[in-house]
């Protein structure tokens, strides 16, 4: 697809969209000692208990749905729900008009209030909370949810998240901190009215040792299923995620041609060009997109509308769902 067909799209998007929208003290660390006990006697759990552990229900109706029909299951999750304001346009479109069924909300993001907006107007999507810890770029920086007096050793001097997870970890975080950070991320969007269906992660896996721990926990306490930790097979690359913008819609009709029977989890970034988009760039050089972080997330809004797409999952019967499909009891 040509750039021009791309601003085409993005174009399309506004147009759709325009009337739809209109450092820790004692009492500190005895609080935190307080909770590490109560988890000790429920297993973990820190709030709200007797709430299932929303990853065991699912991994139970994974093998249900797949072992005895041989089905093509693909969820579709959408990441970084309020990163910009045409990063957000993007994001509602594929969610009503593609095949993203799924998408984070980010609420260390400027356009965060925007995209709980989005989720209110639209109760029928599946949302998540994109918990974050990391703010990736360059002259756009982000701050936690909690005061900076809370989660010193997560930010900065001046207050802002640290911009890669290497640079993270070379500043010895305290897991208490980031599990209270954590925390008030999802307390925060549901505050904001948005129902909540699964947790996934920033720029950090959740099945990195070092952060597993603690998100299977939230997920015990909130009764939320985490993305990436129910052994769904994870697409390489996400899908389409580094592959140029013209050749986006090809290569994830290859990808869909190309899925098996079982459980598969597709990963996307879309959003519509503008100056805001255009200008985004990684702080982390290894991560930085040449090829334009703005271009490259218009093309995948567009492979994520396409009608070449939606015709190949019909073709082959690939059932699209949401995490609220996914866990929803049988």
């Amino acid at each position: 697809m040509s750039e021009k067909s791309l601003r085409d799209e993005a174009n399309h998007g506004h147009l759709v969209l325009a009337k739809a929208l209109p450092g820790t003290s004692g009492s500190l660390a005895l609080e935190r000692m307080q909770k590490k006990i109560a988890a000790a006697a429920t297993g973990g759990i820190l709030s709200s208990p007797g709430k299932q552990n929303g990853n065991s229900r699912c991994k139970e109706r994974e093998t249900s749905m797949t072992s005895k029909s041989g089905e093509i299951i693909l969820i579709t999750r959408s990441d970084d729900f309020g990163y910009t304001h045409s990063g957000n346009l993007g994001m509602i479109d594929c969610l009503r008009f593609g095949f993203i069924k799924s998408a984070a909300i980010l609420a260390v993001a400027p356009w965060f209030e925007e995209a709980a907006q989005m989720a209110r107007e639209n109760p029928d999507v599946c949302f998540g909370a994109h918990l974050g810890i990391i703010g990736e770029w360059r002259g756009y920086r982000w701050r936690p949810v909690l005061p900076w007096s809370k989660v010193s050793t997560l930010v900065d001097e001046d207050g802002f998240l640290w911009r890669w997870p290497a640079e993270f970890w070379a500043h010895n975080p305290n897991m208490d901190e980031l599990e209270e950070e954590f925390t008030a991320q999802v307390n925060l969007v549901r505050k904001k009215g948005v129902k909540i269906d699964y947790l996934d992660t920033h720029y950090m896996m959740p099945s990195d040792e070092r952060i597993r721990p603690i998100i299977e926990r939230i997920s015990k306490s909130q009764g939320l299923p985490v993305s990436g930790l129910l052994e769904e097979h994870e697409l390489p690359d996400f899908g389409i995620y580094s592959v140029p913008p013209e050749d986006k819609e090809m290569a994830l009709v290859r990808v869909l041609e190309q899925l098996q029977p079982g459980v598969h989890l597709l990963i996307g970034h879309p959003g519509y060009r503008s100056l805001e988009n255009d200008a985004l760039m990684h702080s982390d050089p290894k991560d930085v997109q040449t090829l334009g972080t703005g271009r490259l997330r218009a093309g995948e809004a567009a492979a994520y509308m396409s009608l070449r797409v939606k015709k190949v999952v019909e073709d082959r019967g690939i059932k699209l769902m949401s995490y609220r499909e996914y866990c929803k009891p049988e």
